[in-house]
């Protein structure tokens, strides 16, 4: 066999490789902390599930059926912390870059991360205690004023 035919053979063979790893979809770890400690922070993946997310039923009032992200919750309600670890399937220009902090009624907080690649959800995050969530709220309308 030639050099050039040698050559395109494991061209082919690295395109269909990587075709039928899209076509599997991304990987995400998949637990909640509630049932399984491990799934908090620090994280312990030994023995804990992932999830081909193109196996997973996609939710009904979602336009695209395929989940393109993974995800990180970590939610704190009134003073007790869960983390949730699942697929995604809505993009954000933040995703793989920055958290969203979302603060609700009755001291409830949540951190909400995603990023776009193979088990990427298992990265540590820390939610900011009342005091510090309050002067951030505080600051941002000044912020947004400069």
């Amino acid at each position: 066999m030639s050099q050039i035919s040698q050559r395109i053979l494991i061209l082919a063979g690295v395109l269909t490789v990587l075709s039928f790893k899209g076509a599997l979809g991304i990987m995400c770890y998949h637990c909640n902390s509630e049932f399984d400690p491990r799934c908090g922070d620090p994280f312990d993946d030994y023995s804990l599930g992932h999830l081909n997310c193109s196996m997973k039923p996609s939710p009904d009032h979602l336009q695209n059926p395929e989940a393109v992200v993974c995800r990180k919750i970590t939610q704190k309600v009134y003073g007790k912390t869960r983390v949730l670890r699942d697929c995604g399937y809505i993009r954000d220009d933040r995703d793989d870059r920055e958290c969203v902090k979302r603060l609700g009624t009755h001291d409830v907080q949540a951190l909400y991360c995603a990023c776009t690649t193979d088990l990427c959800n298992s990265a540590p995050t820390t939610i900011l205690s009342n005091k510090d969530s309050n002067i951030f709220m505080k600051a941002l309308p000044l912020a947004l004023t400069l």
